[in-house]
């Protein structure tokens, strides 16, 4: 299973289950086991954020093997990257912008 969690983007065609906010990403990581999930930064405003979903992972023990960070966002991008390798070593981070 593979989560793509975007607030405006289109969401991929197949192969994800796909959200628009950071309650709904966290709801689907407490139920489902994800072998990949991409995220974005920005997913609203005054909402939580992909970094928001990082550290819920992190602080409930949820392991997902591949990580890609989509986000425009350079500050938000760099943020979730340093966090993810700091607190997710055995997960394979990657950073593929998409367009908007």
């Amino acid at each position: 299973m593979r989560l793509f969690v975007d607030d405006t983007r289109e969401f991929p065609k197949w192969g994800y289950e796909c959200v628009r906010d950071a309650d709904s990403a966290i709801l689907l990581l407490s139920i489902i086991k994800f072998e990949h999930i991409s995220l974005d930064y920005t997913l609203g405003t005054n909402c939580k954020n992909g970094l928001d979903i990082l550290i819920w992972m992190k602080e409930n023990n949820v392991f997902v093997p591949e990580i890609n960070i989509h986000s425009n966002h350079i500050f938000g991008k760099e943020r979730m990257r340093d966090f993810c390798k700091e607190n997710f070593p055995n997960s394979i981070i990657t950073t593929r912008t998409l367009p908007k």
